[in-house]
């Protein structure tokens, strides 16, 4: 393959890859909670291509992986009992799919049992890593800046509430999870608000820029790939009536 078929495949790549998550980010722009992604890229250690006309390779560029924002999205009030926003840094601990699990996202309410459970219904752990279980007798929560829950004189217990050393290691799972690895949560770091929800923290004009800009760049490399395969296909043919 040449030179410019190369170029303009691997910039396709990249940049479909930059779509791709630009429009996740856009999908979430209204999920409580959400962090948004945006991709890191590397030079690629091999040189498959060179210049004949200048004495420096060409450098290509390879998908190093996802970087997460973990900035904290605005703080909306909704003076609901049962949602609950963490300001600072820190997560809510929850039964994800494979053990426990961390999200931002406290749109908290009971099931028919009296457990509280996120939206998807998932149940909420407390400080001990068991579902927080009560009944409020029609009565509304009272939760505190560190997650202690009470309803009327009663202690129900609290959110299990954590931080990470290292945020950049969690693991997105899906359903505005994260899971840890073998990453130990450290001491909760931030404070909780009820009565408050955590807002996405894409910036929904932003994102849209970039969208329209990496859209028109993908249609410029696939315009070059085109043109570069009208070119050979022209060349062929001109030597085949030459030969």
């Amino acid at each position: 393959m040449d030179n410019i078929s190369y170029l303009g495949l691997r910039a396709q790549q990249a940049l479909e890859r930059r779509i791709a998550t630009t429009a996740s980010n856009l999908a979430n722009v209204n999920t409580t909670g959400f962090k948004a992604d945006s991709l890191r890229f590397q030079v690629a250690n091999v040189a498959p291509a060179r210049s004949e006309d200048r004495p420096n390779d060409i450098r290509f560029v390879r998908d190093a992986g996802l970087v997460r924002d973990f900035t904290q999205g605005p703080i909306k009030r909704t003076g609901e009992s049962f949602d609950v926003a963490i300001e600072g840094g820190g997560f809510f601990a929850v039964q994800g799919p494979n053990g426990t699990a961390y999200t931002r996202d406290g749109s908290f309410q009971l099931d028919a049992a009296g457990t509280l459970v996120t939206s998807d219904g998932r149940p909420v752990l407390d400080s001990a890593g068991a579902p927080l279980v009560f009944d409020t007798r029609g009565e509304a929560p009272q939760i505190d800046r560190e997650g202690r829950i009470r309803v009327g004189a009663a202690n129900i217990g609290a959110l299990q509430l954590v931080s990470f050393a290292n945020q950049a290691g969690l693991k997105k799972v899906g359903d505005n999870l994260f899971e840890a690895g073998s990453q130990a949560p450290t001491a909760f770091e931030g404070q909780v608000a009820q009565g408050a929800l955590e807002q996405s923290n894409v910036d929904a004009i932003s994102a849209i820029t970039e969208l329209i800009q990496v859209s028109r760049a993908y249609e410029g490399a696939a315009r070059i790939v085109q043109s570069t395969d009208d070119l050979r296909q022209r060349t062929l043919q001109r030597l085949g009536q030459n030969a």
